[in-house]
């Protein structure tokens, strides 16, 4: 699994709203997470783990194997951001269905989109791209009644014309699928697809409102480059330090300038199994090291590049990296030089 994906946190919030009038707690629902209700009012997005596991708690303390089929029935378009608000202002339901195709994963990055004209179908495959372990039923009921929601939206009535196809076995409850989805359902199918009358494809949207569709497109674009962004975190982080070397900046002063809460840098840089304070020292050490091989700067003035107010704390810093102080790696240094 990619331990990179975050999700929206407003997926959970949903969660805990719709248990919370069945008696059941949010402390409940978080248990064994990492999570806080303080957490999730601070930051934006989790880590697909902790989702799954909140996912799988609302199946066990709902008691109902249908939660999936529940939660994507409550999804309002609006739930997905961006790319719910583009999708619902889209000229046509085939540019809506495009939404979802370009921006997945800006909000479910666990799903591709594919669709596909056969004969006289319009299909809408859905492949999962992540091992989404016991909660893979419950994630493709939920995206599979928000798509049901923005179809029917579209078009102004139910979808009776189309059909469901599940790459899965008849569940115990698919009582539940007939009472949720407005079309025909059939199991055990190679794919995982909605189908629709192909004439379906153009259907302009009445709904549609040209300048919300070009406002949430944009957002689209800037979130898709801001997940990126998020991705490669670490190497933004280290490129931010090399070029402040003598700010020396702080957790704090680095989050704010990507725009984040402390809390949020710390929770992505361990997504990517590392620290503020390894990439720091990474930065510091590899600068540090090049200055002492290609300068003669004297050491108490190296320190005072790199943002320490004493010498002596560089020279102490220096040693926890490399083992030795700055004027031993300087003297090695030369002698290797020396020898070639």
């Amino acid at each position: 699994m990619s331990q990179s994906i975050i999700l929206p946190v407003s997926y959970i919030q949903i969660a805990i709203r719709e248990l919370s009038n069945k008696g059941i707690t949010a402390e409940q629902i978080l248990e064994g997470t990492e999570l806080s209700v303080h957490s999730l009012q601070e930051d934006d997005y989790i880590s697909l783990d902790q989702f799954i596991s909140v996912i799988l708690n609302t199946r066990k303390l709902s008691n109902n194997p249908a939660i999936g089929l529940l939660l994507g029935s409550i999804l309002h378009p609006s739930t997905h951001g961006s790319v719910g608000w583009a999708a619902i202002n889209s000229p046509t339901l085939s540019d809506a269905i495009n939404i979802f195709q370009r921006y997945s994963q800006v909000r479910t990055p666990f799903i591709l989109y594919t669709t596909l004209t056969q004969g006289n179908q319009y299909i809408i495959r859905l492949t999962l791209t992540d091992n989404l372990k016991a909660a893979h039923t419950i994630f493709i009921e939920a995206m599979l009644m928000l798509l049901q929601h923005i179809i029917e939206f579209i078009l102004g009535r139910p979808m009776t014309e189309a059909s469901l196809y599940m790459n899965s076995f008849t569940p115990s409850y698919v009582d539940s699928y007939r009472k949720y989805f407005h079309c025909p359902i059939h199991f055990n199918s190679g794919h995982l697809e909605i189908r629709l009358p192909l004439s379906w494809k153009d259907t302009p949207n009445p709904n549609a409102d040209k300048h919300m569709y070009q406002i949430a497109l944009e957002q689209c674009q800037e979130a898709h480059h801001q997940l990126q962004r998020n991705v490669n975190i670490s190497t933004e982080i280290y490129d931010y330090l090399s070029a402040n070397l003598s700010h020396s900046p702080t957790l704090k002063h680095t989050a704010m300038h990507f725009g984040i809460t402390p809390r949020t840098l710390i929770r992505r840089l361990k997504n990517q199994h590392t620290s503020f304070q390894k990439i720091k020292d990474d930065v510091y050490a590899f600068q540090a090291s090049s200055y002492l091989r290609r300068s003669t700067i004297t050491i108490d003035t190296l320190s005072v590049i790199f943002g320490y107010s004493d010498p002596a704390n560089f020279r102490r810093s220096f040693k926890r990296w490399f083992g030795i102080s700055p004027q031993e790696y300087r003297e090695q240094q030369t002698e290797i030089l020396k020898k070639h």
